[in-house]
């Protein structure tokens, strides 16, 4: 298990998925578009991504210029409105909710359809509550039958080895998120 995987903060989540196994003779022109064409729901997550970084530069603005400010934030929400129309949730039916352990460098879950252990997969990823969805490759690490309560099933372990950025931002947020809201509930018990 790589030093990689430990830096960030596992949790137990639910989370809408979609896995598909990616043979090894479309591998290197699927990479390729991963990275050149980012998915919809990447770009999506970059816009926001950008936004956020630039927020005390925002902030500036409205001080200073508030006419400025209030047309930045128009244009804001008709990019967002134009994104999310672009995203929109055609592919969702393709994806199944599911009990996962979760990080911002991987996922386990436990299915009866199995990829081949060592081979690349494309993950699509909707985290819930909030929405947001990702496209990762990711690469089958382990597979274990399942002894608990999903037996018969197998556990399936990805770590993911290319992420956008902005993605992986999303998704230490996310986690994070979860991790002190559970940090918060145990505190109140």
């Amino acid at each position: 298990m790589s030093s990689e995987r430990r830096r960030y903060y596992r949790v137990n989540d639910e989370a809408s998925l979609a896995v598909e196994q990616i043979s090894e003779a479309e591998t290197d022109a699927r990479l390729a578009d991963f990275w050149e064409n980012e998915h919809a729901f990447s770009i999506r997550n970059n816009f926001n991504f950008q936004i956020e970084q630039h927020i005390a530069d925002r902030h500036k603005i409205d001080g200073k210029m508030p006419e400025l400010g209030r047309y930045l934030v128009v244009l804001e929400k008709q990019i967002e409105r134009l994104t999310n129309r672009l995203v929109g949730d055609d592919n969702d039916h393709a994806m199944i909710q599911k009990s996962v352990n979760l990080s911002a460098q991987g996922i386990a879950y436990c299915d009866d359809q199995v990829p081949e252990q060592d081979a690349l997969v494309e993950l699509k990823l909707k985290l819930l509550p909030s929405g947001f969805r990702l496209v990762i490759i990711a690469r089958v690490v382990k597979i274990e039958r399942d002894q608990g309560a999903d037996q018969g099933k197998h556990r399936v372990s990805l770590d993911f080895e290319h992420l956008h950025e902005a993605d992986r931002e999303i998704l230490i947020k996310h986690v994070h998120g979860k991790q002190m809201k559970s940090l918060g509930s145990s505190q109140a018990s």
